[in-house]
């Protein structure tokens, strides 16, 4: 059980997403590549939700869901893209990716998500 780890390398995205969630009293942890999401989750945060970006530089969505998996086996991760490619979908589950999240979204969306994920603890 735990909290939120939101990734992205799109800063204006994470401002956004911070407002989104902690307008609704969620607490989340931030990070701005995969490389420092990895940094926060051998740090030992707690993580039950990780909402992730597909396409970032050194490390894509799909590979931090993948190390994810090796360090938090039960951490539900959410992928958020703009990408229509069709083999997204299977890459996402075969990453051990939970939902695909296609953007743009509403904030409604995301909520319903996060809200719905049976590890979240508030």
């Amino acid at each position: 059980m735990g909290g939120i780890l939101v990734v992205d390398d799109d800063k204006e995205g994470l401002r956004l997403l911070r407002c989104v969630l902690e307008g609704e009293g969620f607490k989340a942890h931030y990070a701005s590549s995969g490389e420092e999401a990895i940094q926060k989750l051998m740090a030992g945060i707690s993580i039950a939700i990780m909402i992730t970006d597909l396409n970032m530089p050194e490390m894509d969505g799909i590979e931090l869901a993948m190390l994810t998996k090796e360090i938090s086996p039960h951490t539900t991760i959410v992928m958020m893209t703009g990408d229509t490619s069709p083999e997204i979908p299977q890459m996402a589950a075969d990453a051990g990716i939970s939902k695909v999240l296609a953007k743009p979204f509403s904030p409604g969306q995301l909520l319903t998500i996060v809200r719905g994920s049976k590890y979240f603890v508030t």
